[in-house]
């Protein structure tokens, strides 16, 4: 997700604001859909909502996703394959889909809805697990919730204005991509598989003039490109001079990267208020105005481990995605770049900290409880639990030791690869693994509001 950048808080942050108002007028809490009694169909029995059972890191309603995308038209075909469930109908979100048809993969209509953002389908007889194939068209956004016409955004719970999908964090899937309709002379960038379990906001793409090069290949057989815009090829060699070594570094530390051989940072433009990156994995996304950002690709780069490789279970564990990240591209960073350039790091996170300890409703970077928040809506996607959640981690390192942390990252990292997981997990982990409680410094640092210092 966006990287730090002082008083962003973040800027793409506010354009995203602004698209919760409509977009996310038919989500629940934390952007899934659960049972509704008014449904034209019955739900998959596998409630959504805060009161249902207590999640499972196995969960997979949706195995894979394969898209075929005309860019042209604006016309697609979603071939979801569903998993086993108790019940004859699916949901899926499709808020900003209009739906011109359903049917199985052997090309039999299944009876189908669109109500209140939502897609219900019928199953005859249940016959699970099952390929469900929904044409549909889609309309370009300007809310940065969407396809915007050079690239898409969908995170963090608008893939229903892009494909029939399952924004919950914990509903990881695997995906296919075939772009067509590409305009002349231009170039679309894209995975066309990622086999991973993955969360719905990560598959990407991008279109433009794009110029790429070759950065280098890891120690594991990783090869690293970058690719920008017109006049962006001085601010993206700038940004990525040590991202080899820094994922390097990550595959090394950390553990294999889950998502291909082949991966990059690519340019965008999220207009006037864009900035920091999203973690579009293989391919993650940079504006243009932060390309040049060390920082920025160090984090974004991170994501292929912690936030797309280990899922969150909820929003409210946030903070295990982007505080990890956080923390881990300052760390890497000061491992292959030297210690200035980490220094330097740390010190503007001091700087967004203070900013955002003295401008943000919300000062508790770990709030209580699984799907009781909006992350948008309820004014979490703050530097909050990005700066706090680093900070964090550097305070158990010098408890710890950096050599014992990375262990700790490695083995839940290694362990939990492909699933959704609690903050708290992670200072089980941390406990199991070091036997040092950090229980205290969690407080202090995650669920304390205000200045923990």
């Amino acid at each position: 997700m966006l990287s730090a950048q002082r008083g962003l808080t973040c800027l793409l942050a506010l354009a995203l604001a602004g698209a919760s108002i409509s977009a996310c007028a038919t989500q629940s809490g934390q952007g899934e859909i659960g049972p509704d009694d008014n449904a034209p169909f019955a739900d998959d029995g596998k409630a959504d909502d805060p009161s249902a059972p207590a999640y499972s890191n196995s969960r997979r309603d949706i195995i894979s996703t394969s898209l075929d995308v005309n860019l042209a038209t604006r016309h697609a075909t979603a071939d979801v394959r569903v998993a086993t469930s108790t019940s004859r109908g699916m949901t899926f979100e499709a808020q900003g889909l209009n739906v011109t048809g359903v049917h199985s993969a052997a090309g039999a209509e299944l009876e189908h809805a669109v109500s209140g953002g939502k897609l219900y389908v019928n199953v005859p007889g249940g016959r699970w697990p099952t390929n469900i194939v929904v044409d549909y068209t889609f309309d370009v956004q300007h809310e940065n919730n969407g396809w915007l016409g050079a690239s898409t955004v969908t995170w963090p719970y608008f893939c229903g204005n892009l494909f029939p999908c399952r924004s919950a964090t914990r509903d990881g899937s695997a995906f296919a991509l075939n772009l067509t309709g590409v305009p002349s002379g231009q170039t679309a960038i894209y995975p066309s598989t990622i086999d991973e379990e993955a969360p719905a906001y990560m598959l990407a793409w991008a279109v433009g003039n794009y110029e790429c090069q070759s950065l280098g290949t890891t120690d594991a057989g990783t090869d690293l490109k970058v690719c920008w815009l017109p006049r962006g090829k001085t601010a993206a060699l700038a940004g990525t001079a040590h991202l080899v070594d820094v994922f390097n570094w990550y595959e090394t530390n950390l553990g294999p990267y889950m998502f291909g051989s082949d991966v990059g940072a690519v340019s965008v433009n999220w207009g006037e208020s864009g900035a920091g990156g999203m973690e579009h994995h293989p391919y993650w996304h940079v504006d243009d105005a932060s390309m040049a950002s060390e920082e920025t690709q160090a984090h974004e780069a991170a994501h292929g481990w912690y936030g797309d490789g280990v899922r969150i279970a909820c929003w409210e564990d946030f903070v295990l995605s982007e505080g990890t990240v956080t923390y881990l591209a300052a760390h890497a960073l000061g491992e292959v770049a030297g210690d200035e350039l980490e220094e330097a790091t740390w010190a503007s996170y001091q700087e967004d900290l203070d900013y955002a300890l003295e401008n943000e409703e919300h000062t508790n970077a770990w709030p209580q409880g699984c799907g009781q928040i909006d992350l948008l809506n309820d004014h979490y996607f703050t530097m909050i639990p990005y700066i706090k959640g680093a900070m964090f981690y550097r305070s158990l390192a010098r408890e710890i030791g950096e050599e014992a942390l990375d262990g700790v990252l490695a083995t839940f990292y290694q362990s939990h690869a492909g699933q959704a997981m609690h903050m708290q997990d992670m200072l089980s982990t941390i406990e199991t693994e070091t036997g040092f409680d950090p229980t205290n410094l969690a407080r202090h640092w995650l669920r304390n509001s205000g200045d923990p210092q």
